[in-house]
């Protein structure tokens, strides 16, 4: 049945925005592209209000003090098709490789108008060390030193007891409830890669990975046995319906080759996705960079979506080409470039828009963006959010 035989049906009105997400993830038609301006925004009873990710926090909160987000939100909510991240605790990279019990955070010290700390970890080997800082109005925490400065660092951890944040799902089925229609919920894991990668600074990993091959495998079995019994258990308890792993970038040219990512990523995240399939669940994965081998081989594993599918100059190839490659298997979810919506005047973010429409839509899209502001809204961004929200409902009807 056609879109518009459908809507003349009226099967295609009132929907919902969870029901547009779930029909273009499984390929059904829709009345228009859904938009998803990936705002972090926080669930209560009233609905949606500015707040950072699910699982993160904002240093000094500045996302409910700027009256330009909130509005942006107060849209969102009421107008847009929002994928709503949740991470559990026990999801965490740092803690599959670093007991807690074992780890202190000294106080924190002002460097250079920013806020340091250092959690010190001791090992019957030795002290390791990690330094993370944020400055006050982004909210955003850098990592400056990680745990790992050598392959003896890694030895070391490796010999620790695995403690973790028990697989407890909190107030997840409170978070799904205050959602309801208004979207759906991404549960948000690492691939093994993602946490083998950070326990190490990330360009020093990437020589790690040719001196040491041997140590990164054994991280990379544990890794994956530890997220697998996390992921098994929260599975079970009924979480979906989206599982969206992150790490596979860490894996794509020009930091490794085609071959590295079908050995690190492919390898080792689909019976992770395997096992979500398995329990009902769809398959989204976040990958940022240089997409061509890797989308060929999302397709290959069963991927149900991904985001944010940068193009050229950006990554590899054109909005067309992913498309192409994705054909009608994966949703493209994506890829208004932050660079541009700070920059850029309204009527280029339409001209972008529209752009997108044409060359991956309509079935099996949602408009989205790259990433997400770090600091307070100004007016140019906020007008260009709105233009990429307008544009999306005005020309992305089907």
């Amino acid at each position: 049945m056609r879109p518009s035989q459908e809507r003349e049906e009226g099967l295609l009105e009132a929907m919902t925005p969870r029901k547009r997400l779930l029909n273009t993830l499984q390929g059904k038609p829709v009345d228009r592209v859904p938009v998803h301006p990936q705002l972090p925004f926080a669930l209560g009873p009233d609905g949606f209000r500015p707040g950072a990710f699910h699982g993160y926090g904002d240093h000094d909160d500045w996302r409910e003090q700027d009256p330009l987000y909130s509005e942006i939100i107060d849209r969102v909510e009421k107008e847009c098709d929002s994928f709503f991240i949740w991470r559990p605790p026990c999801m965490l990279s740092e803690p599959f490789f670093v007991p807690l019990s074992m780890t202190r955070s000294e106080p924190p010290v002002e460097i250079d108008g920013m806020i340091v700390t250092t959690k010190v970890l001791e090992t019957p080997g030795g002290r390791l060390s990690a330094v993370s800082a944020v400055r006050p109005g982004t909210g955003h925490t850098w990592e400056i030193e990680h745990f790992c400065k050598s392959p003896k660092d890694a030895r070391m951890l490796m010999e620790l007891p695995w403690e973790g944040h028990p697989p407890e799902i909190g107030n997840y089925h409170q978070l799904k409830g205050w959602l309801g229609d208004k979207g759906l919920i991404w549960v948000t894991i690492p691939s093994p890669l993602l946490v083998v990668c950070r326990l190490f600074d990330p360009m020093e990993f990437l020589m790690i990975i040719r001196d040491e091959e041997a140590l990164v495998y054994e991280l990379m079995d544990l890794a994956a046995e530890r997220i697998g019994a996390n992921l098994l258990a929260l599975l079970q308890a009924g979480v979906g319906p989206v599982i969206r792993f992150g790490g596979a970038e860490h894996a794509t040219p020009p930091m490794m080759s085609p071959e590295d990512f079908d050995r690190l990523v492919v390898n080792y995240d689909k019976p992770l996705m395997d096992m979500c399939r398995d329990h009902g669940c769809f398959v989204a994965v976040h990958c940022h960079g240089h997409l061509r081998h890797a989308l060929q081989r999302f397709r290959e594993m069963g991927v149900d979506q991904t985001d944010p599918v940068e193009s050229i100059p950006d990554g590899n190839l054109t909005l067309r080409k992913a498309r192409a490659i994705a054909s009608d298997r994966i949703t493209l979810t994506g890829n208004i470039q932050m660079r541009e919506l700070h920059t850029e005047e309204p009527e280029a973010i339409e001209k972008r828009v529209r752009q997108i429409l044409d060359e991956a839509g309509p079935g099996k899209l949602v408009v989205s963006t790259t990433g997400t502001p770090l600091e307070r809204i100004t007016p140019r961004l906020a007008a260009n959010y709105h233009r990429l929200i307008d544009t999306v409902l005005e020309f992305g009807r089907t």
